[in-house]
């Protein structure tokens, strides 16, 4: 199993109930994600594939698959734009 991603060493995670708020030590920026949003991170964070954070989602968000996989593609792109996210 290959992670998806790996979480910044430069981020601080506070979880939320069904949220998740995020902080860059680097740039002092805090970042809340939605449940979903939060659900990826949690999954990042665990060092889940994205075969198994894809199911995950669909299960929790009773969702599409097309459309899991969307929002996770766009989620963890725009975590590694905002440097939440090694390259």
């Amino acid at each position: 199993m290959t992670p998806l991603a790996q979480p910044s060493p430069d981020i601080l995670t506070a979880h939320l109930e069904g949220e998740a708020v995020l902080l860059h030590l680097g740039t002092k920026a805090y970042f809340k994600l939605n449940a979903t949003a939060a659900a990826i991170w949690k999954g990042v964070e665990a060092g889940e594939d994205e075969d198994t954070l894809l199911a995950r989602l669909v299960r929790e968000f009773v969702v599409e698959p097309e459309q899991a996989r969307a929002e996770l593609r766009r989620t963890v792109t725009d975590l590694r734009e905002r440097g939440m996210l090694l390259p």
